[in-house]
């Protein structure tokens, strides 16, 4: 009797090239479409990053006023880019945040004080957006940020677009 050993087919592992195709056309498509919100996401991120920074300088601008019990000068440098805080004509901290160097920063004042007592020398606002706004907008795709500095020395960081009543946000 002979018996014949009869070999089971062997079974293919892996994509075929076709498949391959098909799976890297889907994955090019899905980051077509998602690109467009990538870039904004960035964008929102260098004027949060460059607004914060801000915001920070001017807390440690009126926290050294605070500490040494005289004026101490935050100002704004590099074409309203980066800042400065300086007492006695002396500089304490100085930055220059590369998330600000694609946008467009405007101030009422480029200087602000603060005295001893921690007051400002005048209410000021700067405006963070993208390089290509002049205004902020309350709507629309661009997002602008501002720093506020009250005369009492309040510092706040906030976004016109929201229009909330009693969100903290709110200018």
């Amino acid at each position: 009797m002979l018996h014949v050993l009869a070999l089971a087919p062997r079974r293919e592992y892996g994509f075929t090239l076709l498949e391959l195709l098909v799976g890297i056309g889907i994955i090019a498509f899905l980051i077509l479409m998602v690109m467009p919100s990538i870039q904004v996401y960035l964008l929102d991120t260098k004027i949060r990053a460059a607004a914060q920074t801000y915001y920070d300088g001017a807390q440690q601008a009126r926290s050294e006023a605070l500490r040494r019990n005289t004026d101490v000068t935050i100002s704004l440098t590099d074409a309203n880019r980066g800042w400065s805080i300086a007492s006695g004509g002396v500089n304490i901290a100085v930055k220059a945040p590369e998330s600000a160097a694609m946008l467009n920063v405007t101030a009422t004042a480029t200087e602000l004080s603060f005295n001893g007592l921690g007051n400002a020398s005048a209410a000021n606002t700067v405006k963070f957006m993208p390089a290509d706004a002049s205004q902020c907008l309350t709507s629309g795709a661009q997002r602008c940020l501002q720093v506020q500095v009250s005369q009492g020395g309040q510092v706040r960081l906030c976004d016109p677009s929201i229009t909330t009543d009693g969100d903290n946000r709110k200018c």
